[in-house]
């Protein structure tokens, strides 16, 4: 009775954490730097930096993601949207914290630019230093409710690293199961 019983758990814990979908979010942004000019860079100058977005094949209506820039260098001036995004708005969250949240409401799935940011240099003088970091604001991005086919962009996208942080219940489940039946069987053998 005792093994029917484990049995019967077991196969309750394998259908739930491999059978039942749960939803995973694997989206990759990327930062892209501008290309610095012959001479570098100068103060007072408004460079480029571009946000990339890979969606993993999701189709999605809105992401979110946070930049952080060095204020002694940098300064803020503004964002305008990508061919992935109809719309992006930029919350400043001060101390060089950004957080760019992006719409289509049509959704977009694939490759493509989620948002152009314009910072201004305000070095005093020159040198070489990390100036902006990309980071996860731990939410998750929504999905579009009906399936349409994926935007391509029009023109590749350039490709650099990519931003951690992408959070699957399959794991964690995996790790719950493996300790469950670690337990089961460490009782069965004393």
């Amino acid at each position: 009775m005792k093994k029917f019983r484990f049995f019967l758990i077991s196969l309750f814990f394998i259908f739930f954490f491999f059978f039942i979908p749960l939803p995973t979010y694997a989206i990759k942004f990327d930062l892209i730097a501008p290309q610095p000019p012959e001479g570098g860079f100068t103060r007072g100058q408004t460079v480029q930096f571009t946000i990339n977005i890979d969606t993993q094949g999701e189709n999605l209506t809105s992401a979110q993601i946070g930049m952080t820039y060095d204020t002694r260098y940098l300064e803020y001036v503004s964002t305008t949207a990508g061919n992935a995004m109809t719309s992006v708005s930029t919350n400043n969250l001060g101390e060089g914290k950004l957080l760019f949240s992006g719409e289509n409401q049509s959704g977009f799935s694939g490759q493509g630019t989620f948002a152009y940011v314009n910072l201004k240099i305000i070095a005093q003088a020159p040198g070489e230093t990390e100036l902006c970091v990309l980071w996860n604001p731990q939410n998750s991005p929504t999905p579009s409710s009906q399936p349409t086919s994926p935007s391509q962009p029009t023109s590749p996208p350039p490709t650099s690293g990519e931003v951690k942080g992408v959070y699957t219940n399959s794991f964690l489940g995996l790790i719950f199961i493996s300790f469950f039946l670690l337990f089961f069987w460490l009782k069965r053998i004393s």
